[in-house]
């Protein structure tokens, strides 16, 4: 189980640093399409908001410590900081596209998962699952 705690909190580092990420495209994308990528983006961090929270919950329940601040989830993601500047939709459908495969194929990579943490599991591959089709799709 502690085993699982550590990819847990790998997991909730990540998707903090995504969620602080599309915040901050949200806020900072250009161009034609503003409109409907602004609004799918506050759905996208509404959405890993709700995750990340679920992982620390989780974290908690497991007797064990989530992280709390913004420079702990920065430290032990598996994702980068993005620095704040206007950005395009198709540069940030990159970025996006390389960190929601990166947060997948880590979770694929989990040993040994415990029957009380494979539901969150599941319900979390089916949200970067679908997001990443859209982002995908958004590429095309």
């Amino acid at each position: 189980m502690q085993e699982n705690v550590k990819d847990l909190l790998t997991l909730q580092a990540s998707l903090f640093v995504l969620e602080t990420k599309v915040r901050n495209f949200h806020w900072n994308i250009k161009g034609d399409d503003f409109f409907p990528v602004h609004e799918e983006l506050g759905k996208l961090y509404e959405e890993a908001a709700d995750k990340v929270d679920l992982v620390a919950e989780k974290i908690v329940m497991l007797e064990n410590t989530a992280y709390g601040s913004y420079k702990e989830a920065l430290k032990n993601s598996l994702l980068k900081e993005e620095s704040a500047k206007p950005i395009s939709s198709k540069e940030l459908f990159k970025v996006l596209q390389k960190d929601l495969k990166t947060i997948l194929e880590f979770i694929g990579k989990m040993q040994k998962i415990s029957y009380r943490v494979q539901p969150i599991l599941d319900e979390i591959i089916l949200f970067l699952d679908m997001w990443l089709w859209k982002v995908t799709k958004s590429l095309a």
